[in-house]
């Protein structure tokens, strides 16, 4: 019953009526949660902290999609995926995660023939593509190319990595040293950082601690922030929780101080 209460609200959320698991449905699913959704690092931070005497960083899919309903919040690839596999899971979809070397967690869902889906790398991917087989996505903010050979499926982002997909299932035991990887202040540079990414009237707007970049079709702005004037964009513009965005804050100056490079 939780389930369904919880479905319907994000449904709801992300203005999508319930259909049959289908292509269409599916990337419906998937355009107007990239739209809606955040990409961001204060609940990284959040749950970095709360599972550091456990080892456990990664929420249940509830608690992701309780975040972003009721408190503006999103996560990294690690959440959205978590989250995304749940309710395409609950919804009637054969999904699996897939992992991208050297660390990226998507999505893999099966119907026809394979699908890449990625709600969790903030690019400017709307739909499902068929695994196998080559394409390229841009917008105003970036260039990002999915190759398929006969020995990889490589993904170049401009600006950005360059990864490897494995379209091979993986869980998430399997992924345990990366997950451990990845919530390691003194290695990954990336939960140091206050950093989001999201649509605000259809522009991309990112913010990393306090620089803000607004990719409009014609011009790309860019800001430095006052301490005031990013707590003003992360709680208004952006829409996140304020009490959740002063939790990440107070543990993000606490152990910054402490891993100091």
């Amino acid at each position: 019953m939780k389930n369904d209460h919880l479905i319907r609200d994000l449904l709801a959320f992300l203005s999508v009526e319930r259909s049959e698991a289908n292509l269409e449905f599916l990337n419906k699913l998937i355009e107007n949660y990239q739209k809606k959704v955040k990409w961001e690092t204060l609940t990284k931070i959040i749950d970095w902290e709360e599972g550091g005497g456990t080892g456990e960083y990664l929420p249940s899919a509830e608690t992701v999609f309780e975040r972003v309903i009721y408190k503006g919040m999103g996560g990294t690839c690690w959440t959205h995926s978590i989250g995304f596999h749940w309710l395409l899971s609950n919804l009637g979809f054969s999904v699996h995660y897939v992992y991208m070397d050297p660390g990226h967690l998507c999505l893999r869902v099966d119907l026809d023939q394979a699908y890449y889906v990625d709600v969790g790398f903030g690019a400017p991917l709307f739909q499902a593509y068929p695994m196998f087989e080559s394409f390229q996505a841009e917008d105003q903010r970036e260039v990002f190319k999915y190759i398929v050979s006969d020995e990889t499926i490589r993904i170049e982002r401009e600006p950005g990595p360059v990864k490897t997909l494995s379209p091979k299932p993986v869980t998430l035991q399997d992924l345990q040293h990366v997950i451990k990887r990845s919530n390691d202040w003194e290695t990954a540079a990336f939960i140091r950082e206050i950093s989001i990414f999201g649509y605000i009237d259809d522009v991309p707007v990112s913010l990393k601690n306090n620089k803000l970049k607004q990719h409009f079709e014609s011009e790309k702005l860019e800001s430095e922030l006052s301490e005031e004037e990013t707590e003003y964009w992360i709680t208004e513009r952006f829409g996140i929780d304020k009490s959740l965005y002063d939790q990440a804050v107070d543990i993000h100056k606490r152990m910054l101080n402490s891993f100091i490079v």
